[in-house]
């Protein structure tokens, strides 16, 4: 019988390892493995590489690491190709060939599934990626203005830093520090020189950045850019703490002149100390205050505040299979749960006999309608309402009729105990189970399993050179 290695004490925070990866984890960590099976989690690192790590931190059964050296690297590595890389929070995974973050994203969506979902052979299929837009996908991009940047060690070591603005994207794991973005690879082109205009604007005004504490007068707070795929319209919101206009009409009038294709700018006032790029008040200062794209058959308004899918090529392929997976016949009653402001809904209307969409927001529900007005659909109904409440209403139920199909789209945390119990009462025939987090979609449809079968999972990569991963799932009724 072979001996289990003797476990050694957990490694000290600091020290230093050579380690083998072996494996690719959720969210963008490699595992690698002392020999005596204590785990560590290496970020930086790919699966199938001999490499350096320094602890940061150890627990009983794990420890998080940092990479140090690469001494032999996986066949899946490429070099980045941002400057930024390894310090900003936006892309984690750029470092990986990209048909290899497609087979990763797979793995990981099985490995949950058995883990969470107790499933034994989850019916995973092979990841729908991006491959032509695997890079400039994003429709939307928020930057964050700031008096602190995020300094490189070049920058300490050189201790010129009179000059700390920034406005880019932040830090990894730091919501309190921005880098100086110059060049995002995953923002649509046009939002690069809008960067670069926005940043030589606020320098030639000498304009302050907002902090409650330690600058209450200063100005500037976000830029937000959001793009069309469909009409290449362009919309710029302005974030501030308060108006001024001749900051604002000065900034249209360069806007105008050296970037024509913006066709409308927006100021939004945020005077809170909360950190969001959403105001009490809107300022149109040219253009219309919004543009439109589609997703299927249906044509959305987008306002500066409003939802709408980011990577708008890819949220086709996600509906698409969502739809596929649900069977819809033209006699169906469908219901949309978790429906936002009714991209989904509008999606499959066509193809069924009604579809009610119901969520908690009332501002998204009114924007659904309007969306359903737009597009001249008949066979749609909006309803705002707590879903722990709504699914068994005796009201709901005889005005709309029991559904033979779900459509479920909930937000990250899954759904509440409440809702799987629901759906469990009212036991359609089908359910397509959307997921922005494939963990609380295992463990929901682990709870769902005394009445219904997983007959396939498709992980569709909605965010390439990211560890997020959107997964549908396809449910049938199979117990009583």
């Amino acid at each position: 019988m072979e001996a289990i290695p003797e476990r050694k004490p957990k490694p000290e925070r600091g020290s230093q390892l050579e380690l083998t990866t072996e494996t690719f984890a959720f969210e963008g960590k490699a595992v690698a493995r002392r020999e005596d099976g204590y785990v560590i989690f290496v970020e930086g690192a790919l699966a199938n590489e001999k490499i350096m790590a320094e602890i940061l931190k150890a627990k009983g059964s794990f420890a998080d690491a940092k990479l140090l050296e690469v001494l032999h690297p996986s066949p899946d590595r490429r070099e980045a190709i941002c400057a930024d890389f390894g310090i900003c929070g936006g892309c984690s995974i750029m470092h990986m060939n990209y048909d290899a973050q497609l087979y990763w994203k797979k793995q990981q969506v099985k490995e949950i599934f058995q883990r969470i979902g107790k499933i034994e052979n989850p019916p995973v299929l092979d990841t729908i990626g991006a491959p032509q837009r695997e890079f400039g996908y994003r429709n939307k991009m928020e930057f964050s203005f700031s008096e602190e940047r995020w300094l490189l060690p070049e920058e300490i070591a050189s201790g010129d830093v009179a000059d700390r603005f920034a406005l880019g994207l932040h830090v990894r794991g730091r919501y309190d520090r921005v880098i100086d973005t110059t060049f995002c690879h995953i923002s649509h082109p046009i939002a690069n020189r809008i960067l670069e205009l926005t940043r030589n604007f606020r320098d030639d005004h000498k304009l302050r950045v907002f902090d409650a504490d330690k600058n209450p007068e200063g100005l500037l707070r976000f830029l937000v850019i959001r793009n069309s795929h469909l009409t290449e319209e362009v919309m710029i919101n302005f974030v501030t703490s308060h108006y001024d206009e001749e900051i604002m009409q000065a900034y249209a009038k360069l806007l105008q002149k050296e970037i024509p294709e913006v066709t409308t700018l927006i100021n939004n006032i945020n005077t809170k100390r909360a950190q969001i790029a959403v105001g009490e008040k809107e300022y149109i200062i040219f253009g219309s205050g919004l543009i439109s794209d589609k997703i299927g058959n249906a044509t959305y308004q987008i306002s500066a505040n409003s939802f709408f899918q980011t990577n708008t090529l890819q949220a086709e392929k996600l509906y698409q299979v969502a739809t596929d997976f649900a069977d819809l016949k033209p006699t169906d009653n469908l219901w949309d749960l978790y429906c936002g402001t009714g991209t989904i809904t509008l999606f499959v209307a066509p193809k069924v006999k009604s579809v009610l969409g119901i969520e908690l927001a009332e501002s998204s529900i009114i924007d659904a309608h309007a969306n359903a007005v737009r597009n001249t659909f008949s066979n749609v109904e909006f309803v705002s309402s707590d879903l722990r409440k709504a699914l068994l209403n005796p009201d709901l139920l005889s005005k709309y009729g029991k559904p033979d199909v779900l459509i479920i789209d909930p937000p990250r945390s899954g759904m509440h105990h409440d809702v799987v119990r629901e759906i469990l009462e009212l036991a359609p025939e089908r359910i397509s189970y959307i997921s922005c987090n494939p963990a609380t979609q295992a463990r929901d449809i682990e709870m769902m399993s005394e009445k219904y079968s997983v007959e396939a999972l498709q992980p569709v990569d909605m965010f390439p050179q990211t560890w997020h991963i959107e997964c549908v799932a396809e449910l049938r009724l199979s117990g009583p």
